[in-house]
This record gives structure tokens, C-alpha cells and sequence, in this order.
């Protein structure tokens, strides 16, 4: 997925911020389900997740405090706060979810994509995680930087596609 104008995003909630991720690296988008909490993981690690029959570790982005330049996003309050999504993204080999509310898509235009110029992206996300700063709607948004983002997460990083041929790697040829 190219991250040019007109790409195409999906749009999310971290607690009161607007993120963003590249349609490309989503699988789905299902209703949160029942988190299971892994004894001495890190705080931002909400636990793992039955998905489709295999353990899919989830990420809480609220609780990741890299990401924000100064105090994290206070949550919605109301019902809001107790729903939410599962977005499962493909990064390389690994699957691996993200809690979000209020996902949307989002088209990126021309008009609406800058880039973020100080120390944070308006809504409180730490610049290092940020590609780009997008408006919409008289709300902004930020299109995450995934490569950083997940790399700081400890998910391992993705292969390029088509780089390694099959059985490259493998002597048996598997």
C-alpha cells in the first residue's frame, strides 16, 4: 500500500486521539473480544485473544506511553469506554491486534495531508510515531508510522513482499 494522497486508511480511536493505519496491513475489524492478560507482559500488552482458532497477542495504544508526547488520552467516558474493536493487522509473518473505537475509513486527499512539525501532532501522539497529520471533519487525525510503531511494540519486523524466494531460507526446500 503506497502512502500517497489518496490512499485509503482505516481511522480509529485511542482513547480521545484520531489514528490512523494503512488499509493494506488490515485483515479485519471485529467487536473487542474476551482479552486474556499474560502474566508479566508489559503494561501495553492487553494479553491475547482466541482469533480464528490461534492466540493473537493485542496491544492497548493507551497504555503505550512512547507514543504520546505528554499525558496519554483520557478514554471516553460512558458506554463508549466499555465497547470497542479489535483491529487485526498483518505485519510480515505475524498477526497481531490493536484495541481501537469508533473505526472508520478514511480517504486521504491531497488538501488534507501535512506533516507534523514539532514535538507532537496535535492530538498528543509523540511525532516520532507520526507519517502524516490529517484533518477531517474539523478533527484531526494521525496516520501512525507502522514501522516504528510496531518495532517499539517488539513485533518483529516485516519482510518486504517478494524478497525472499520460497526455499531460500529453508535447505529443505519448504
Amino acid at each position: 500500500m503506497s502512502d500517497s494522497a489518496g490512499a485509503r486508511l482505516i481511522g480509529f480511536r485511542v482513547g480521545s486521539a484520531g489514528a490512523a493505519l494503512p488499509l493494506g496491513i488490515v485483515r479485519e475489524v471485529t467487536e473487542r473480544p474476551r482479552v486474556v492478560r499474560v502474566p508479566g507482559s508489559h503494561a501495553f500488552v492487553s494479553g491475547v485473544a482466541l482469533h480464528g482458532g490461534v492466540a493473537l497477542p493485542v496491544y492497548d495504544l493507551k497504555r503505550f506511553d512512547p507514543l504520546w508526547s505528554g499525558q496519554r488520552p483520557p478514554a471516553p467516558a460512558g458506554p463508549v469506554a466499555e465497547s470497542g474493536h479489535l483491529i487485526v493487522c498483518d505485519w510480515g509473518e505475524v498477526a497481531l491486534g490493536l484495541l481501537g473505537d469508533r473505526v472508520d475509513l478514511v480517504e486521504e486527499t491531497e488538501t488534507e495531508a501535512g506533516r507534523a512539525d514539532g514535538a507532537a501532532a496535535p492530538c498528543g501522539v509523540s511525532d516520532a510515531y507520526v507519517k502524516r497529520v490529517l484533518h477531517r471533519d474539523g478533527e484531526v487525525i494521525v496516520l501512525l508510522d507502522t514501522d516504528r510503531l510496531f518495532a517499539s511494540l517488539g513485533v518483529p519486523a516485516a519482510e518486504p513482499r517478494g524478497r525472499r524466494k520460497p526455499g531460500e531460507d529453508d535447505r529443505a526446500g519448504g
